[in-house]
């Protein structure tokens, strides 16, 4: 992200959300289950692990699972966040955890890592195809990018609903499945569902998930018109993230 004030209420938002973060990312948590699995597939021991976009710490937590003896580093904007992270891995007994308040976006001085791994954060930068290139470069000789990146036609249940009563959805836009062709990546796209009793519970989630951001130049929903909408669909509401897996080389 860049420091321009929408990409600073992306931030903001996640901050406030950091207290109901974990309650609210089941489907987060899978992801992240997933892109460690993979890694772990394609990189036996790294020594090194930087976790970009780390939030609360779903990826630090399965990948010290899983390379307990590794020095990982968890980078984050959002201050809240990296508090709550901090909180789950005191120094005190995980001297091999540290922790960054960063922009992804931005890594000079992070140094070079082994592995570095990325889940749910890369659609919320500005030019997600220019940051793999950057965190590509901040490998290891021989080192792994993995990343997990919600991409077009994610969440289509909720733009067919809004859009089926004529309002404007707002939902960020997530990267077409191609946007890393050319680099070499190894690419796998796996949906990612999950059930809500309402189609309200699932707006509440995103709030909560600090994830409602909308996109730039989004129309505001009318609120009487999204009320009333939401009125016709009191049961359960079923949303499904549309997720990139890529892997990437050191060059």
């Amino acid at each position: 992200m860049s420091s321009d004030p929408a990409n600073a209420s992306i931030v903001a938002a996640f901050d406030a959300a950091a207290q109901s973060y974990d309650a609210m990312t089941q489907v987060q948590r899978e992801v992240a289950r997933a892109l460690v699995a993979r890694a772990a597939g394609e990189f036996s021991v790294p020594k090194a692990i930087l976790d970009l976009g780390a939030g609360t710490g779903h990826v630090t937590e399965l990948a010290l699972q899983q390379w307990p003896h590794a020095k990982l580093t968890a980078l984050d904007a959002a201050p809240a966040m990296l508090a709550r992270l901090r909180a789950k891995f005191p120094r005190a007994r995980f001297p091999n955890v540290a922790t960054i308040r960063r922009d992804a976006a931005r890594l000079d001085g992070v140094g070079r890592y082994d592995l570095i791994l990325s889940s749910m954060m890369l659609h919320w930068l500005d030019a997600p195809r220019d940051a793999l290139a950057l965190w590509r470069g901040h490998l290891a000789p021989a080192g792994l990018l993995c990343v997990a990146v919600p991409v077009a036609g994610s969440l289509l249940e909720w733009r067919d609903f809004t859009r089926s009563a004529g309002i404007e959805d707002g939902l960020w836009d997530f990267p077409p499945e191609d946007f890393a062709k050319g680099l070499g990546a190894n690419i796998e796209i796996s949906d990612f569902p999950a059930a809500y009793p309402d189609a309200r519970a699932f707006l509440r989630a995103l709030k909560s998930a600090g994830a409602h951001k909308s996109r730039p130049g989004a129309p505001s929903a009318r609120t009487g018109a999204l009320r009333r909408l939401l009125a016709t669909r009191a049961g359960p509401f079923r949303a499904t993230f549309r997720v990139a897996l890529l892997s990437l080389r050191a060059d």
